[in-house]
């Protein structure tokens, strides 16, 4: 406990960056969140990968888990996540987990148009995880080593998240709050650049109703940025109120079918405003997911609507280590 509070106490002189650079820490790390319309703090029910958005959601029960992602995104674009939780003899309980995101091979060109031969982008995340409970509180920390690559240069960040949770002693309801990428640039693309960071806090809470098997989840977003940041100015239209608002909340629901079942739905208005046509927006920002526990394996599977043209898809595995070794 007296590591995580030294470590916690350099957040508070990390800059704040009003606009955002490394968006891809902002892409949901499991297909659950991605379900829930990509952004959850405060589901704490003992699920491993929740603790990459906010790590207050780790807890001792998770201790020998293994989780897997494979995200196929737009684009050719693919995304992977690996993480698991072990036990340390001086620092207890862990997480630790590697996030990789490859965009493929691009042809490099010379002035006039003339391939001259070929370039790889990618971005990856490094991440350790460390949570403490007293009571109905949690307080957790990730520390993310973040890169970006496109062909010989790149930048690299060191990234912190503070996270928070309340459980309810009866559990009908949880609140999580998680300050998100504050920290400072290792290396920047080029000399004299300052890529800004993408820093975040998020809000959110779940409730679960007595006698319904559903679980609501609110959370909000993008609380340092302004409305003029989240398109909710367009010149062409009249913006209401309430449409500027919904543009930082987003809203998801788990129907829990059982104990081997969950099937979850998600909405996110500011995807669906800022990635409209003018036709309508085709079901951008809808979100749709279903999980299903075979012994020692839960599966999940969510498409995440992005687009008219399309969305994403994400496929996860969650099990134990006990499990990995009795394949072997």
């Amino acid at each position: 406990m007296k590591q995580l509070l030294t470590l916690l106490s350099l957040l508070i002189w990390l800059p704040l960056a009003a606009q955002q650079g490394f968006s891809f820490l902002n892409l949901p790390a499991n297909a659950r969140v991605a379900a829930l319309g990509g952004y959850a703090v405060s589901m704490a029910d003992g699920d491993l990968s929740m603790g990459y958005h906010n790590p207050a959601l780790l807890s001792d029960s998770t201790i020998g888990q293994v989780y897997f992602l494979f995200n196929p995104f737009m684009a050719n674009i693919n995304r992977y996540n690996a993480v698991t939780q072990f036990k340390l003899s001086k620092f207890g309980p862990m997480s630790a987990g590697v996030l990789f995101m490859d965009y493929g091979m691009f042809e490099e060109t010379d002035v006039v148009g003339n391939v001259v031969g070929t370039f790889k982008a990618q971005d990856y995340v490094i991440y350790l995880g460390k949570s403490h409970t007293v009571g109905p509180f949690s307080l957790g920390l990730n520390i993310k080593m973040a890169g970006s690559y496109i062909s010989s240069t790149g930048a690299t960040a060191l990234l912190f998240d503070l996270g928070g949770l309340y459980r309810s002693p009866d559990q009908s309801f949880s609140v999580g709050m998680v300050i998100k990428n504050a920290g400072f640039l290792v290396t920047d693309f080029s000399p004299g650049q300052s890529t800004p960071l993408p820093f975040d806090i998020e809000l959110g809470t779940t409730i679960k109703p007595q006698y319904m098997p559903v679980r609501f989840t609110f959370t909000s977003s993008n609380l340092m940025r302004s409305q003029d940041e989240l398109f909710a100015n367009d010149p062409y239209q009249t913006v209401t109120m309430a449409n500027e608002i919904f543009r930082y909340l987003n809203l998801g629901s788990a129907f829990v079918l059982g104990e081997n079942v969950e099937l979850i739905l998600g909405y996110n208005h500011r995807r669906n405003q800022e990635l409209r046509l003018d036709q309508g927006a085709f079901g951008a920002g809808l979100s749709y997911g279903f999980m299903i526990k075979i012994k020692d394996y839960e599966l999940r599977y969510t498409n995440m609507k992005i687009h008219a043209s399309g969305g994403a898809n994400f496929f996860s595995i969650k099990t134990n280590a006990t499990a990995i070794k009795n394949i072997f």
